[in-house]
């Protein structure tokens, strides 16, 4: 009986040690961070967590999952400023070779960008719709860059 109670007594400490440490009280912080969408403070939290402790398990998960939520946030937001760009100079009308290149270049720069953040990150559905479209834009001025190479070359 004495050897239960002292158990038990154990188990409480031990529980009382993890829950009450910095670090997994961190790691708490930064999932509910998480859940409100505020990935940057959730994955500051979270390095803080590990920081702490490097074995503690909600505080890995939580910042490669906020990590992957900025990456695509940051590729989204590139993407939308580059279509700006691309609207910007394709509204006067006619190219020169150094208008040509830059578009040229922004397209090649999404596709690889895009290539990179496919396999290293998983798009939740709202995410996949943006990428989606924005892969689309890019492949069609892509198609039309392409169009005038031949005209010019035919």
């Amino acid at each position: 009986m004495r050897f239960l109670g002292i158990s038990i007594a154990l188990i409480c400490v031990l529980v009382g040690i993890v829950y009450f440490s910095t670090s997994y009280q961190l790691g708490r912080d930064a999932e509910k961070e998480l859940e409100k969408g505020n990935f940057q403070e959730a994955h500051a939290l979270a390095i803080q967590a590990l920081e702490e402790d490097p074995y503690n398990r909600l505080a890995f998960a939580v910042a490669n999952q906020a990590k992957q939520r900025l990456n695509i946030q940051n590729f989204l937001k590139q993407s939308k400023e580059n279509q700006q760009d691309a609207f910007n100079i394709l509204k006067d009308g006619s190219l020169s070779p150094e208008e040509f290149l830059r578009l040229e270049w922004m397209v090649e720069e999404f596709n690889r960008s895009y290539r990179g953040l496919l396999i290293l990150n998983q798009p939740n559905e709202k995410e996949k719709e943006q990428l989606e479209q924005y892969k689309l834009w890019f492949e069609n001025l892509n198609q039309r860059l392409n169009e005038v190479k031949q005209i010019k070359n035919g």
